[in-house]
Formats: C-alpha cells, sequence, structure tokens
C-alpha cells in the first residue's frame, strides 16, 4: 500500500530548492570614516591670530553574522592637543547577541537609571543579560583617568585616577520591569605624585538604586525611578562624632560597622533623589503626570551634572482630533527649592504652557504657543522685606505658518512666525528698572528642483530687544542660500550662503550702528560612491565698537561602505 501511494504522488507538486536564490553572506560589514581638519584666522585692529584646531578621525564598523551576532565598534581618535587633561581619544565595541546578550568593552556609555549611572563615559568592560525575566548588568572600570598639573601648562586641571563598578539586577521585560542598582566609586590617591595634590582631596561614593516600569496595558504607564548617594568629598577627613549624625548617618554608620561598605566621616553627604510619572493615553487624549524631588548636594560619580535643591510636579494633558490634524498640548508645572530650609529664601515657580496645532489636506500648517513662568520668593530661615523679595512673571506668546506646493517639478515653501517675550518685574521698588520686552518676526522661502539639482533658501529676519525706556537693540537682514549640483553625474555640488544682519543701540546722545556679513563657500565631491571629499571657507566682518575680521576653513573626508 506505502509503495502504491509513493508510485501515484506528483513530484511536480513538491518544493524544490531554489537554486537561484541567492544564499545570505555569513558575515556582513558596514561602516563610515570621517577625517576633518580645520584652522581660524582672527584679525582685529591690534593683534592676529592663527590657530589650528587639532585633526579629528571618527568612525563607526559593524560586523552582523548569520548566527545573531551583530558587533557594533565606535571610535575617535584626535591629534594631540594642550590645555585638557582627559583626552578625546576614545574605542569601545558592543557585541549583541540577539536581544538577550550584550558585551561592553573599551569607552562606553552605560545607562542603568537616570541617578545612578546614566550615560557616563568610562573605559572598562560590563555585561547585559536580559534571559527570559532576568535582568542583569554588570560594568567596572577606569571613570576619570589621572592628571598631574605642571608649572608650564597653568590651565591643566588636576585629578586623580577614578575606578569604580556598577551591578543592575531585576526581573521582568521592557515593558515592565523592576531593577535594583548599586554604584561604587573612588578616587586612588596615589594615582598623581602627592606633591601635587595641592588643594585636591580624594573622594568617593556609594549609591543605591531603585528604578521601575509598570505598563497594565497599552493605555497605562507608570515608572520611578529613586536613589540614595552617600557622597564623601574627602576620604581623610575626620570621623564624625556621634552625637552630630542624624538618622541618616545613623542608618549608614550601622551599615558600615556591620560590613565596612559604606564609610562616612565629616565631609560625607547622604542625598535622595526620586522621580515618578503617570501616562495615560488613547486614540484622541493622553495625560502625564510627573514628579521629581532632588534634595540640595545630591551627586552621584556616575552622572555628568544633575540639578539639585529641586521639587516640582507637573501635569501636561494633550488631546488629538481630526485624525491627528488638530493637536492641543498643555503644560502646567509648580516648582520650589530650599527643600531642607538651608537658605534665606525660598523660590517658587508656576510654570505653564499650552500649543496648538493644526494641519490641513492642502499642507498648510498653523502653529501658536504661549507660556507664563511665574517666580516668587518667601522665607526661610530668615524673614525677606518687600525690597529684596523676587516676584517676576516670564511670557512668551509665538506663532508661525507654512505654506508648501509643487508644480513643474518643483518643491515650493513659504514660512512665517512671530514672537513677543516679556520679562516683568512684580516688585514694587525694582520695577520701574526690570522690564524688558522683546519681539522677534521672520520670513523665509525656499525651492527645491531635483531635476536640475537646486536647493535656493531666502530668509529675512527682525529682532528688537528693549530694556526698560531708554535701552534697546535692534537686529535685522536678510539671508541667502543657493545650493547646486555641477556637471552630470551631480558629483560635485557648491553651497553658497550669505547674511547681512545691521544693528542698532541707542547710547547716550547717539544711536551706535554695525554690520555683520558673514559669508560661506562649500564644495562637495562624490570621487566614488563610497568616497566623499569636502572643502569649506567663511568669512565673518563685523563692524561696530569693537570690529573685527574672522576667517575660517575645513577640510573633511568621508568613506562610507
Amino acid at each position: 500500500m506505502a509503495n502504491s501511494r509513493l508510485a501515484h504522488l506528483d513530484t511536480a507538486r513538491l518544493p524544490r530548492p531554489d537554486s537561484t536564490r541567492p544564499t545570505p553572506p555569513t558575515l556582513t560589514l558596514t561602516g563610515d570614516l570621517d577625517l576633518s581638519r580645520s584652522f581660524s584666522v582672527m584679525r582685529s585692529q591690534q593683534e592676529s591670530s592663527l590657530q589650528h584646531t587639532p585633526w579629528y578621525l571618527t568612525g563607526s564598523l559593524t560586523l552582523a553574522t548569520r548566527s545573531g551576532w551583530v558587533i557594533p565598534l565606535q571610535g575617535v581618535w584626535s591629534s594631540p592637543s594642550n590645555g585638557y587633561g582627559q583626552a578625546y581619544n576614545a574605542i569601545g565595541v558592543s557585541p549583541r547577541y540577539k536581544n538577550w546578550l550584550t558585551l561592553h568593552g573599551g569607552y562606553r556609555n552605560l545607562e542603568f537609571s537616570p541617578f545612578t549611572l546614566a550615560g557616563y563615559t568610562v573605559l572598562g568592560a560590563g555585561i547585559e543579560l536580559n534571559a527570559g525575566l532576568l535582568r542583569v548588568g554588570l560594568m567596572a572600570g577606569r571613570f576619570t583617568k589621572a592628571v598631574t598639573p605642571t608649572a608650564t601648562d597653568p590651565d591643566r586641571v588636576a585629578a586623580f585616577r577614578r575606578m569604580g563598578y556598577g551591578a543592575r539586577i531585576g526581573v521582568g521585560n521592557e515593558r515592565t520591569y523592576l531593577d535594583v542598582i548599586l554604584l561604587q566609586a573612588a578616587d586612588d590617591l596615589n594615582s598623581i605624585p602627592s606633591d601635587s595634590v595641592g588643594y585636591l582631596t580624594p573622594a568617593q561614593n556609594v549609591v543605591l538604586g531603585l528604578s521601575g516600569r509598570l505598563r497594565a496595558n497599552r493605555k497605562l504607564t507608570v515608572e520611578v525611578d529613586a536613589a540614595g548617594s552617600a557622597y564623601t568629598s574627602d576620604i581623610h577627613a575626620e570621623p564624625m562624632p556621634a552625637a552630630l549624625a542624624d538618622r541618616r548617618f545613623g542608618y549608614v554608620n550601622y551599615l558600615n560597622d556591620v560590613r565596612n561598605f559604606i564609610p562616612v566621616n565629616s565631609s560625607t553627604r547622604i542625598r535622595t533623589a526620586l522621580q515618578a510619572s503617570l501616562s495615560y493615553q488613547t486614540n484622541w487624549v493622553g495625560l502625564r503626570l510627573r514628579y521629581k524631588r532632588v534634595e540640595p548636594g545630591y551627586q552621584s560619580m556616575g552622572t555628568y551634572y544633575l540639578p539639585t535643591d529641586v521639587e516640582h510636579l507637573t501635569v501636561a494633558p494633550t488631546i488629538r482630533l481630526f485624525k491627528n490634524r488638530l493637536q492641543f498640548q498643555g503644560s502646567l508645572g509648580w516648582q520650589h527649592n530650599n527643600l531642607m530650609n538651608q537658605k534665606p529664601a525660598r523660590t517658587n515657580r508656576i510654570i505653564g504652557s499650552a500649543s496648538l496645532a493644526y494641519a490641513s489636506e492642502t499642507n498648510l500648517t498653523l502653529d501658536l504657543t504661549v507660556s507664563n513662568y511665574g517666580l516668587t520668593q518667601r522665607a526661610g530661615y530668615r524673614p525677606l522685606t518687600d525690597s529684596i523679595r523676587l516676584a517676576q512673571t516670564n511670557r512668551t506668546l509665538s506663532g508661525s505658518v507654512s505654506k508648501s506646493w509643487t508644480g513643474s517639478g518643483q518643491l515650493h515653501m513659504v514660512q512665517g512666525s512671530a514672537t513677543y517675550q516679556e520679562l516683568q518685574e512684580l516688585t514694587s521698588f525694582t520695577a520701574e528698572n526690570s522690564r524688558s520686552r522683546n519681539w522677534s518676526y521672520s520670513v523665509s522661502y525656499s525651492m527645491q528642483h531635483s531635476a536640475s539639482g537646486l536647493n535656493l533658501n531666502l530668509s529675512y529676519q527682525y529682532s528688537c530687544y528693549s530694556h526698560t525706556q531708554d535701552i534697546g537693540f535692534l537686529v535685522q537682514g536678510p539671508t541667502l542660500s543657493v545650493e547646486k549640483k555641477l556637471f552630470k553625474g551631480e558629483k560635485v555640488s557648491l553651497l553658497c550662503m550669505a547674511n547681512y544682519l545691521r544693528n542698532s543701540q541707542p547710547l547716550a546722545d547717539e544711536t551706535q550702528q554695525g554690520f555683520v556679513v558673514n559669508t560661506t563657500l562649500t564644495l562637495d565631491y562624490q570621487l566614488t560612491p563610497v568616497h566623499r571629499l569636502s572643502v569649506s571657507g567663511s568669512d565673518n566682518v563685523n563692524q561696530g565698537l569693537q570690529p573685527f575680521r574672522q576667517q575660517q576653513g575645513s577640510v573633511r573626508y568621508t568613506m562610507a561602505f
């Protein structure tokens, strides 16, 4: 019976190997390389100077395998320059296997949470693992390299070598997760000679953070980031007497006694930071609530800069109507500082803004934005008098309109915008001398002709700044840019841009006038589909109280494959 069925089987209908279909390559390689160098010449009535900037080499290389590995390699290299202790030369690689394993090596910018490790450049190694519901991240390396000051270079800033590590462990996925984060970093006192330390003190930092997201459904999302930081600015400072320790220091001292993990002395600051948001989104309406509180002096060695001593709450609604052609966005926030009552006054801010955008089916767009920022003060640990109390409002009203159309193979666009800004002092003692108003108008026209490779842009700007009734400043002038593809094949393009701005300012019994003329010429040559060469030069002439002339030039080579 089996042989009978095989005999009647139509073999013509069986799938056959497609010999014409190309086999995917085992390894693919893509990348780009950019090499640039520039110079600048400054001429004034007193002197002239020529300055060469270092050459910069940047590039990226990505290897992808058929098995699922993607290996991106990135780097930047520059010629030596003085005045900076931390080098710009860096290279890093982050091999990734599918979506669950990532390795890091070299100079990398990892981010665990906004208050712990947030994009700080570290020279080291790391791993991120997302296997099922397990989320693990580990990194260790050099946060800052050692810099020894020299007598011949007074601008060279001394720094200890700073080493550290970070760990993140949690459960969940990209939609819903909860992570616990630890960051520890410290300066190496022996990384620079003891006779060159000066006033520099070795520091150390321990940060414990929590980061999570809960997305209950497509409409509701909750996010939270919290951290506590113990930052010791001087490792060798005197120990803190137990009588001076508050509740936070007492808890940390307990940990120090048990595990010797967080050493505390008189230079240690224990601070916390928290931010949380709740978002609700539907097809036509959205609402987001945001809360943030960062105590004064909060610091993490894994972040570059954080605004501290701030607490604010923001409500931001969004409405979309008529198939998203009409959109309204609003924001209302309350903010204040002096969270720990360490300042003589507390500053309160009320921040509100609203925008309305409309896009028609005929390529007409309208935008209108209104914002108001109010600032007031109230007493802190000292009473405030009306003569020094700060109370201001900053109002801004702006609008723009644009229209685009096509015809005869050309794309045309006309745009116009206007902005009014006013700063008003509400305190009667300083109101007359603290009011300022600014007007700014602009109109532009652009045209693109794809067949001839011609791009034309023409604009005019008018800005008026006034402070009280006696001081004003007016700037106005046109800008023209023309880009044209030259020769057949469009391998060569030429860009010419000219800008003329005339300014005037009343001074005493006369009006001071001046102007700025800036011209730029750029020649771009596509040597091959892979190689490109660009040469650019500019001339900037400034006539006024202190006239000068600056000329700049640059050469850039790019390879993309």
